[in-house]
């Protein structure tokens, strides 16, 4: 199968990527890196090769072996990351080996790779992913291992021809204006879908994340800055019910001021999707 490089956004600096997570101890001798990535415009239906390799140092005297599992994210509690949901597959996720033998005050890597079906449905996706790195044959009390974070956002698309993955959906995933059409006043919009079998009640908002002091962030797109006011890009319907199964377009004000897109300025805003039941998607709109 034909491989593909993927842009990826590095959301955390290398020392955030040595810390554990809950119930999972600190490992003073292991270093996995990258500790969290976003990957945007994941193509659907081939292998993608995420040109990212993950990273274990031993800082010990001694040869260790690793070994790396794809296991579920913990999905997150705080504004800072809510919009992403769970891969559906965690065999989607592949790495190049999932057994390393790192040598003593060394390091080994394993290139990871994520292959999405060839389904429509698939387009217009947030997912998130980690994978855990333990020490082989560690005895004691304290065991050493390490879970990442990756996040991962397939193609946007507008025009699809199978209703979005889950339970909620949003079609196209990303809004893109320029500022000519934005002086000839035409009409912006994108899709939601009620994929369930009762009706709910949407809130949708304009939103820019603001992480927590050494928490992760939605990360902004490459090349692109977070508008400075939400009102400036922000949906004209802030609440919806939809009937079991309905689709609604939702229209968007966009009004971003000509001083901020000067020369190659751009600036973007997450258009947050909240149902009754929880879940949350977002969409983003960017404007150059």
């Amino acid at each position: 199968m034909q491989r593909y490089r993927v842009k990826l956004i590095l959301l955390v600096s290398l020392i955030l990527s040595f810390i554990c997570f809950s119930n999972i101890n600190k490992a003073y001798a292991l270093r996995v890196s990258p500790g969290a990535f976003c990957a945007q415009n994941v193509e659907v239906g081939q292998e993608t090769d995420t040109g990212v390799d993950l990273a274990i140092d031993n800082e010990t005297d001694k040869e260790r072996e690793f070994s790396i599992r794809v296991v579920p994210a913990r999905m997150p509690k705080t504004e800072s990351l809510k919009g992403y949901s769970a891969l559906p597959e965690l065999s989607w996720l592949r790495l190049e080996r999932t057994q390393l033998i790192v040598p003593a005050k060394g390091q080994a890597k394993a290139r990871l790779y994520i292959s999405i079906p060839n389904e429509e449905k698939y387009f217009n996706q947030q997912w998130v992913v980690s994978c855990l790195v333990e020490y082989v044959g560690q005895k004691g009390l304290f065991q050493e291992a390490i879970l990442t974070r990756y996040m991962f956002e397939t193609r946007p698309k507008s025009e699809i021809t199978e209703r979005p993955y889950g339970d909620l959906g949003v079609s196209p995933s990303v809004v893109r204006i320029m500022e000519d059409s934005m002086k000839a006043k035409q009409k912006f919009s994108f899709k939601l879908y009620n994929n369930t079998a009762s009706a709910h009640t949407y809130i949708i908002k304009s939103f820019v994340p603001k992480a927590e002091t050494g928490k992760l962030s939605i990360n902004v797109t490459q090349g692109l800055t977070w508008v400075k006011k939400t009102s400036w890009i922000s949906p004209e319907t802030k609440r919806i019910k939809l009937a079991p199964g309905a689709v609604e377009e939702i229209k968007l004000s966009v009004r971003v001021p000509k001083s901020e897109l000067e020369g190659d300025k751009g600036v973007e805003a997450l258009i947050f999707v909240d149902s009754d039941t929880g879940e949350r998607r977002f969409v983003r709109v960017q404007v150059e």
